[in-house]
């Protein structure tokens, strides 16, 4: 490189700050992936133990992975991930029914890619888990950052009037 590109260029200093600034703008996404995974290690390591040990068919499994990995998700983002600008108005009760009202809807997914993987294509059951992990926790980061931040969601709008509405009834 020529003194005169060194001039014009970004100098170290001013990179070091543009790299802080994403990192800090971006944390509870770098957070969620890492406890993403580890919820997506709890759900294959679960569906693996009913399915292939316990003998419990694909689907019953694939149902009882997603609800103990969901029930550490929850406490992941809870406590690990959403914990700056974070919505304090609402009970945790409220908060658990939202977050498994976002989920259900990952489970039909879920599922879809489960059947279509293994009773469809015959692929191999860890790696169709492994593909359904992915593609759900794409799904669940965007429905879950709404849920615990101080958010707009029409979903979370509706379910709070919803929730009032059967308090007065």
């Amino acid at each position: 490189m020529t003194k005169h590109h060194h001039a014009k260029g970004v100098t170290k200093k001013q990179l070091r700050k543009l790299g802080n600034k994403l990192v800090l703008r971006h944390r509870n996404f770098y957070v969620y992936v890492v406890f993403g995974f580890l919820a997506a290690l709890i759900n294959i390591f679960t569906f693996w133990l009913f399915h292939n040990i316990w003998k419990i068919p694909w689907f019953y499994a694939n149902i009882l992975a997603f609800i103990i990995s969901n029930l550490a998700s929850f406490v992941f983002n809870k406590h690990g991930v959403f914990i700056e600008n974070v919505d304090k108005s609402h009970s945790i009760i409220y908060q658990l029914s939202l977050f498994f009202l976002y989920r259900i809807l990952s489970l039909i997914p879920d599922n879809i890619i489960m059947f279509l993987g293994m009773s469809w294509l015959h692929w191999n059951t860890f790696i169709v888990k492994i593909i359904d992990q992915i593609v759900v926790g794409i799904f669940n980061y965007l429905t879950t950052k709404s849920i615990f931040l101080k958010s707009s969601s029409k979903v979370a709008k509706i379910f709070r009037k919803r929730l009032r509405a059967s308090k007065k009834s």
